[in-house]
């Protein structure tokens, strides 16, 4: 009897990566097709489009859909019969080391302490790989890519045995305090029972199940969640989640263990079933019959004819103006003072990506009185950590979505004292950040996890600073043409809409 071969295990895992990475499984687009249909407020709306345009391109080009391809997390179901003569482990890690470059996936492992990248997305205890067992011969191998923006958001408490009735409080208030943060709609794992880290393992296997999969319990919290009005992206909205799915397990008598874990649109994973007669063809047939056909979607919401014209449904749904605001960087204080919450803004000209180290650098170099490489008068800094690829000599921007700006909420007011930084970029909002805009800046919301629909719209990499920060902390410097749409999320006369949003929640 043959066996397994250990590159066929690497080159398999490389492809499913790819998969995983590039289009979405066909359940979790029909809940967005569906969240959408469902919509009426405008800006929810908007939102939904682009997320539906960003799954389009991404699976049309075959690039990643979100410039955070995640750590990977692997599900492997061993048959009790099936003969592995070699480091299955390494198998996997060769395929992921495979996959940084092919796919290519943007390099997020760093060592916890010294924040050192691997530069390959393994390292120690990454990939987090997860074995069970099975009857037969084969093993199947399912990835999982999870992105830091909405596993930041998860959390565990250890409730009292009397609590059970507080589950759903517990998970209710974790999507609460999520707010826009994770890229809502999200799918909310939950895992009640185990231990501390049984518990954990559970919510995250739940977000593998379908996402039309849900009993009366988990329809109950979803109901809950979806009341609070959140939204796509934290704006405002019928739809926060697309999905709860609950997984439970026997535990203690004197224990009550929950874990959420809270996932993004991008319900991202795939599959594939190995042995010893297995070539890659399979995989690909495989493939598209897991798939939905996304052809059919297209046709239904016209989304190759709203890609060509670009963004026009999202400016006919957007609150604010009828007619959007096209701004060039540098920007003066006119032009900010203009802009009110809720309308639309196109950027053209210079922006710069900046994320928690080139913020802590940035503000390192002034508090020394030193100079900074590039000029921040009038501009534009982008949260973002984007997935950079090497170009005869140059760089090209392969993904560039933006990352959770709350992380750089306790530098930026310093930022602006020192810097004529006129709009923000990011996702999630920031918290009590209006009193810090006021009268200089304006944050400016940009759809979380559409980081293929930004690509067309970034029409040079003109520079970059500080690579030794690692790919996705890096300044880059970017030259942009209408890049939107932009939702004013906070503008420089002190209105929050993220704020207004989660105060009507709390109601």
């Amino acid at each position: 009897m043959n066996a397994l071969k250990s590159q066929v295990v690497a080159d398999a895992v490389e492809k499913i990566i790819k998969q995983a990475e590039n289009r979405l499984p066909v359940d979790v687009i029909e809940a967005l097709v569906g969240a959408m249909d469902a919509e009426t407020d405008k800006t929810a709306t908007a939102q939904l489009d682009a997320i539906l345009e960003n799954i389009s391109i991404a699976d049309d080009r075959a690039i990643p859909m979100c410039q955070d391809t995640g750590i990977l997390v692997f599900f492997v179901e061993i048959g009790r019969d099936a003969r592995i003569g070699f480091d299955l482990d390494g198998a996997i890690y060769q395929g992921v080391k495979q996959a940084t470059n092919s796919v290519p996936l943007r390099p997020n492992a760093v060592e916890p302490l010294t924040r050192l990248n691997s530069g390959d997305n393994t390292g120690d205890g990454l990939p987090d790989i997860n074995y069970s067992f099975k009857d037969g011969k084969a093993i199947t191998i399912t990835v999982a890519p999870k992105g830091a923006g909405s596993e930041n958001m998860s959390a565990f408490r250890m409730l009292k045995p009397s609590q059970v009735g507080s589950v759903k409080d517990f998970v209710v208030e974790t999507v609460q305090n999520a707010g826009g943060m994770p890229c809502p709609p999200i799918i909310v794992g939950v895992g009640i029972g185990g231990s501390f880290d049984k518990s954990a393992r559970l919510a995250k296997r739940s977000l593998l199940r379908n996402l039309g999969d849900m009993d009366e319990y988990e329809l109950d919290i979803l109901q809950a969640i979806n009341s609070l009005g959140i939204g796509p992206m934290g704006l405002g909205g019928r739809t926060t989640a697309l999905a709860v799915h609950v997984e439970k397990a026997h535990c203690h008598t004197a224990s009550l263990p929950v874990s959420v874990n809270i996932q993004c649109w991008a319900n991202r994973h795939a599959s594939v079933t190995l042995d010893a007669g297995y070539d890659l063809t399979h995989l690909s047939e495989q493939y598209k019959t897991r798939h939905h056909p996304i052809e059919q979607h297209k046709t239904k919401h016209h989304l190759t004819e709203q890609h060509k014209t670009r963004h026009h449904l999202a400016e006919k749904h957007m609150t604010g103006q009828d007619v959007p605001h096209h701004l060039t960087t540098p920007l003066t204080r006119d032009d900010i003072m203009e802009l009110q919450a809720g309308d639309i803004v196109y950027l053209s000209g210079t922006i710069y990506t900046a994320r928690d180290e080139a913020h802590l650098r940035i503000l390192e170099l002034t508090n020394e009185g030193k100079p900074l490489p590039f000029d921040l008068e009038g501009a534009a800094l982008y949260h973002c950590g984007p997935l950079m690829q090497k170009d005869k000599g140059g760089w090209r921007t392969v993904a560039a979505g933006p990352t959770t700006s709350a992380r750089m909420t306790d530098m930026t007011p310093q930022v602006l004292d020192n810097y004529n930084v006129r709009a923000i970029i990011g996702k999630g909002g920031m918290k009590n950040i209006a009193p810090v805009l006021e009268e200089r800046c304006v944050y400016l919301a940009y759809t979380g996890g559409c980081a293929a629909l930004a690509v067309d719209m970034i029409k040079d990499v003109r520079d970059v600073h500080w690579l030794d920060l690692g790919m996705p902390e890096a300044v880059w410097v970017l030259e942009v043409e209408n890049f939107g749409p932009l939702v004013v999320g906070v503008d420089a006369k002190g209105r929050d809409l993220y704020e207004e949003v989660l105060g009507l929640a709390l109601k």
